[in-house]
């Protein structure tokens, strides 16, 4: 393990015993990750920050259940995984909500895609073109597909910690992960054949 999951590690079994200020710096290290990751589930700025500030009050009230047996961010990340399966209960639970933002802002944990230092603004209108059309495809996903896409692909998780994050088997990891993948390629794919007609 890096470094700085040992310490992690370290802060949460001082947290564990109520050390506040150790879980202080927890918080200012991952709240950021936190948010960034149920942006990319929500895609609703407020909701993201609302809950990742909810998120690290269930890490603090479930303290005394950590056992340091794998990363800290592990841990971090089943909580998360639980409040946002709590909020989708609640979201169906409620009439829809329909929101006009058009997402072109860049939101903490926004996929973007890279842009060359020179580009000609048709280059760069196309380009936040296609990071939109990316967006409204990854939110497409059925949610136990987006769920393993953007753990993967968008923080980074490997196949063993996504396994452990959401408590299934590293084979059903893989198989939603290529699930995910062909729907989005097919998707996109579609989305640039209509646009070439």
């Amino acid at each position: 393990m890096a470094p700085l999951d040992e310490e992690d590690i370290q802060l949460m079994c001082r947290a564990r015993e109520g050390d506040v200020d150790a879980f202080t710096t927890l918080c200012a290290r991952h709240r950021r990750r936190v948010e960034s990751f149920l942006y990319r589930l929500f895609r609703d700025r407020e909701s993201a920050a609302d809950g990742a500030q909810e998120v690290l009050l269930r890490v603090w009230m479930a303290r005394r259940r950590y056992e340091p047996r794998a990363r800290f961010t592990t841990f971090l990340y089943q909580v998360a995984h639980n409040y946002w399966l709590d909020e989708l209960r609640k979201a169906r639970a409620r009439p829809e909500e329909v929101s006009f933002d058009d997402g072109l802002e860049n939101p903490p944990g926004r996929l973007l895609l890279p842009a060359p230092a020179a580009m000609e603004p048709h280059e760069h209108l196309f380009l936040r073109y296609r990071q939109w059309q990316i967006q409204e495809a990854i939110a497409r996903l059925p949610e136990i597909y987006r769920l393993a896409f953007v753990l993967a692909h968008l923080e980074g998780h490997k196949i063993a910690e996504i396994a452990e994050i959401l408590e299934i088997p590293e084979g059903t990891v893989k198989s939603r992960l290529h699930t995910a993948t062909r729907k989005l390629r097919r998707w996109l794919l579609s989305e640039e054949s209509e646009e070439e007609r």
